[in-house]
């Protein structure tokens, strides 16, 4: 099963999504859906019983963009959601380091309150310092290290519970 949390126009939902072949069960926010994916190419075709839609999906570098119904969306982790506008976007709650650094501070709390683009870590690479931000209103839920601790990309820093619209 996958777990993740999409933000639309700045409210948080969790998905989660079990797949077997082209067959999907997908739970929404606790609602939960059966649906049937194809994908050939950039085109997918997602439908549920009579109903269907197809898109074309094409992904550069980290932005997801999806043709549906004569309009395109653009998805990326840095959205306008990150900002507090009304984008959206798919986000983990665990918080990665994105290079390999060292942690110069964390700025964060267990329990603590956050905004879109509060600071949880400060790290150093290659003598360059880069904010780690949450992406959403959140809470903390597990800080993983301390000022001092070398990260490697993808090492898990923060985890936050996304607050629900």
């Amino acid at each position: 099963m996958s777990r993740k949390t999409i933000l639309i126009a700045g409210g948080a939902h969790t998905v989660d999504v079990t797949r077997q072949g082209d067959d999907v069960t997908a739970t929404v926010d606790d609602v939960p859906m059966a649906l049937t994916v194809r994908r050939d190419g950039n085109h997918w075709r997602v439908g549920s019983g009579e109903h269907a839609v197809t898109a074309t999906v094409v992904r550069d570098r980290d932005t997801v963009w999806i043709a549906i119904g004569g309009e395109i969306h653009r998805c990326t982790a840095a959205d306008d959601a990150r900002a507090g506008g009304a984008g959206g976007g798919v986000y983990s709650p665990k918080v990665t380091a994105p290079m390999p650094g060292k942690v110069l501070e964390v700025r964060v709390v267990v329990g603590q309150e956050l905004e879109a683009g509060d600071p949880l870590v400060l790290l150093e690479a290659m003598k360059m310092e880069t904010v780690v931000s949450a992406d959403a209103k959140a809470r903390v839920t597990a800080v993983h290290v301390a000022a001092g601790a070398m990260v490697e990309p993808g090492q898990v820093l923060v985890v936050l519970e996304f607050a629900k619209p």
